[in-house]
């Protein structure tokens, strides 16, 4: 019986181990929230789309953005919010675009025509800009970023 006990015991206490040590690697994942503001749009005609980039594949095309939005265009400050992103490093873009084409508009040589912003105030001016460039953290709980539209 005493045999029988102490296996008992020494199974329970695996047991118990296995669950703590299961329990601290299952910690729950910490969520951020980003919010974002966006000054500078010169009219309230047309819409201001804002891409949200977690890779540097495709940046700054909002078509691979991992998360889109569309907004009414406002002179007013536009203030958004990403929820529920894990803590990571990302880049924005934003555009104005007042004639509602649904794209964002380049000239032949490839220049943007309508008003934009990207994160950490990066403009196109020789080259396509960069995830690198554009590039900020995302801490948990939350973080802030602002956009200023220029034309």
């Amino acid at each position: 019986m005493l045999v029988t006990a102490r296996n008992a015991a020494r199974r329970l206490v695996g047991v118990l181990g296995l669950g703590l040590a299961l329990l601290a690697l299952a910690s729950p994942a910490i969520a951020a929230t980003l919010t974002v503001t966006i000054t500078g749009v010169h009219s309230d005609r047309g819409d201001v789309y804002v891409a949200l980039f977690a890779t540097p594949d495709h940046f700054p095309d909002g078509d691979f953005a991992l998360r889109r939005l569309k907004l009414k265009a406002s002179t007013a400050p536009i203030v958004v919010s990403f929820d529920h992103l894990p803590p990571g490093t990302y880049a924005l873009g934003c555009y104005h675009d007042e004639e509602k084409l649904g794209h964002f508009k380049t000239n032949w040589f490839g220049y943007p025509l309508d008003g934009y912003a990207l994160s950490n105030g990066i403009r196109a001016v020789i080259s396509r800009p960069t995830f690198a460039e554009a590039a900020f953290p995302v801490a948990s709980p939350a973080t802030r970023i602002a956009l200023h539209v220029k034309y």
